[in-house]
């Protein structure tokens, strides 16, 4: 998953932080779920700093014996994100997220100790806390069951991602879904929240947006009413609409803008 802009921390990110936290304190299963492009798995990465991470290990499985220790400061993080195959069996599950927390931990004791020799009762200590399975509607009844296990033997917090109606399909599984103890639903932006990200992603070309000024305040109606609030949908149409801007040398937005950059999208329902 690549995240093509700076991340803004919006209300629904902080109630998602909550969410995650909340989980982890009570070490229960949680369940958050949200449309298609709203933004469930930025908020994750961004929350899981998994973008540095994920980067981290790589460099650790590219270059094991020129390793030296991480690059980024990973002291106090405890959580790690694993994405399903498409075609997943519970042996391939059980064995990637082994791998993946077994390699977090080394960087996390990296980290801490660098090139001193880590204490015994240190490295006994569990460094993951959370896990979090992004894209979770992969997952066959079989997956799941070892989900299951893994809460169970490991006691960590989990945490599934996935589209609205998987709450009702684990429904279906009461062994895994009288362990969930939370769940929350991830929901669009608001138009004061479309406002801001416009605000900022054209701020580099100079352009600012007055909500007070008719046509700004129209043109972010606009945005809002093509995307709903959809983040992954707001980026496509901002940087459409930046393309627009650009090629006719214009300085500000419109709606006549807007719209001319939503004809070049290919936009089916957003829900």
């Amino acid at each position: 998953m690549n995240q093509t802009t700076e991340f803004i921390t919006t209300k629904e990110y902080r109630r998602f932080v909550e969410f995650c936290n909340a989980c982890k304190k009570e070490n229960y299963i949680g369940l958050c779920y949200g449309p298609a492009g709203v933004g469930k798995s930025i908020a994750a990465y961004q929350f899981a700093r998994w973008h540095e991470v994920k980067r981290e290990l790589e460099l650790k499985s590219e270059h094991a014996m020129g390793y030296t220790w991480p690059s980024i400061k990973m002291d106090d993080l405890d959580t790690i994100i694993y994405l399903p195959h498409v075609s997943n069996s519970p042996s391939a599950i059980h064995s990637s997220i082994r791998k993946i927390a077994f390699d977090f931990q080394i960087l996390v004791e990296l980290s801490i100790f660098k090139d001193k020799e880590v204490p015994w009762a240190e490295r006994l200590k569990e460094r993951v806390k959370l896990l979090i399975i992004d894209e979770a509607d992969r997952l066959q009844p079989k997956s799941l069951e070892q989900i299951r296990d893994i809460y169970d033997r490991q006691q960590i917090a989990v945490i599934l991602i996935g589209m609205p109606g998987i709450e009702k399909r684990l429904i279906r599984f009461p062994q895994f879904y009288s362990r969930i103890g939370f769940s929350h639903m991830y929901k669009p932006l608001s138009q004061e929240e479309v406002a801001f990200i416009i605000q900022n992603n054209l701020q580099h070309l100079n352009i600012s947006v007055d909500t007070k000024d008719f046509s700004d305040h129209e043109a972010i109606a606009t945005f809002t009413r093509i995307t709903q609030g959809n983040f992954r949908l707001i980026n496509r149409l901002l940087k459409q609409t930046i393309r627009v801007m650009e090629v006719n040398q214009l300085s500000s937005i419109t709606k006549e803008v807007v719209e001319a950059a939503r004809e070049c999208l290919v936009i089916g329902n957003v829900y």
